[in-house]
């Protein structure tokens, strides 16, 4: 076998087929695809997140407002549980005020027997 049977690509011959390759045209349109690709996979990221972001500030509007119904509501119930509250809704309701009060004392102290 001689020399020039057996060739091996020398770097310069290599050098060159990946110039070449890389001015291919297959390579330009793959390259031209995944571009396009990540492009729009960019675009479609880009939408989600800014959907997300709309959603998360109405969330967030909601909240307030269900904390300031929240803190009117418990307005509502301090006026209502406050003791003149409660004297003019019972002078409304017509009821008579207890008099004497007498307390029963029971004969025994035992409620239940064994």
């Amino acid at each position: 076998m001689t020399k020039y049977q057996n060739k091996q690509e020398t770097r310069r011959e290599r050098k060159l087929a990946v110039k070449k390759w890389m001015v291919s045209t297959s390579f330009r349109v793959s390259l031209l695809v995944m571009i396009g690709i990540f492009g729009l996979l960019y675009i479609i990221q880009m939408s989600s997140v800014s959907t997300k972001g709309f959603t998360i500030s109405e969330l967030q509007q909601d909240i307030q407002s269900l904390e300031n119904e929240t803190r009117a509501l418990s307005v509502q119930i301090a006026e209502h549980r406050s003791m003149a509250s409660i004297q003019d809704r019972l002078s409304g309701m017509n009821l008579v005020a207890a008099g004497n009060i007498e307390y029963v004392t029971p004969v025994g102290t035992e409620v239940a027997r064994r």
